[in-house]
């Protein structure tokens, strides 16, 4: 069972774990039953690794178990997730949109130390995804092709997991963190803000994709990565993506953006001519 009972006061939950207030400044991120070992140690390993490179977290500060529940202790935050925040102040969404861009950059300038290679974490998730297997085989070729990189690379960053706090933005949820190239993780932020889980209606899909290419251009004038960089991870990365999506809205527009990545790499097509 995922959601047993806790003594601690309840804070929030999310599609993974739920956070509870243990007092003293700290909080407990409770794990479903369904999050493996690895990844909640490479969520507490990676937060402190990331908070050593002085990126704005909350660096874990060590493991606990609750009622049968496995859990990481965190510095408590005050604040709200960026997503309410600019809910509460849409005339600032440029801004805000500006400080992550440069907050990404930031973590892109250091190392992504012992965490795993994020080039194989694609290769696993093209393997094991949907696609049909000549696909599967000529993007992983392609991907083994493009440059490694040993950047820090969330692989989850998105307004979600951007809280606003009184000293500013603070990065969570570092479960998807690897070493590899910044471009990856760049696409991956921009599928997560265009097609991720959220509203679907035609308003705030115009909005996605507005805050997405903001968010994009802003992380390219702090870093220096190209549209050309970003372009040539695109269809790998969002093939990838294809194993563990979980958003139902947007399909069709994902499938047309997956397709034509696929087409401008010259991988391949996942529609039939």
């Amino acid at each position: 069972m995922n959601d047993r009972t806790s003594p601690y006061p309840f804070i929030a939950r999310g599609a993974s774990a739920e956070l509870f207030d243990i007092g003293g400044g700290h909080a407990l991120k409770l794990f479903r039953d369904s999050v493996s070992d690895e990844m909640i140690a490479r969520e507490a390993e990676a937060s402190a690794h990331a908070a050593a490179c002085s990126v704005p977290t909350a660096a874990a500060i060590g493991l606990q178990t609750s009622d049968g529940r496995r859990g990481i202790i965190y510095p408590r935050l005050e604040g709200m997730t960026l997503m309410d925040w600019v809910r509460r102040n849409p005339m600032r969404a440029g801004w805000a949109m500006n400080q992550m861009g440069d907050i990404h950059a930031a973590m892109h300038r250091a190392s992504g130390g012992n965490l795993r290679s994020l080039k194989q974490v694609l290769a696993t998730d093209i393997a094991y995804g949907p696609a049909p297997d000549p696909l599967q085989r000529a993007a992983i070729a392609y991907l083994e092709a493009l440059p490694d990189g040993d950047a820090l690379t969330h692989g989850d960053f998105h307004l979600g997991n951007v809280m606003m706090t009184p000293r500013g933005m603070v990065v969570i949820d570092w479960s998807k963190a690897a070493a590899g190239h910044p471009a990856a993780d760049v696409v991956r932020s921009e599928m997560l803000m265009r097609f991720g889980i959220g509203p679907t209606d035609w308003v705030t899909n115009l909005w996605r994709d507005w805050a997405a290419r903001r968010l994009r251009r802003s992380h390219a004038a702090a870093s220096g990565v190209s549209a050309r960089d970003i372009d040539a991870w695109r269809s790998v990365v969002a093939l990838a993506w294809l194993r563990a999506r979980d958003a139902t809205g947007r399909t069709p527009a994902f499938m047309r953006y997956l397709d034509g990545a696929l087409r401008r790499s010259e991988i391949g097509s996942l529609r039939p001519e």
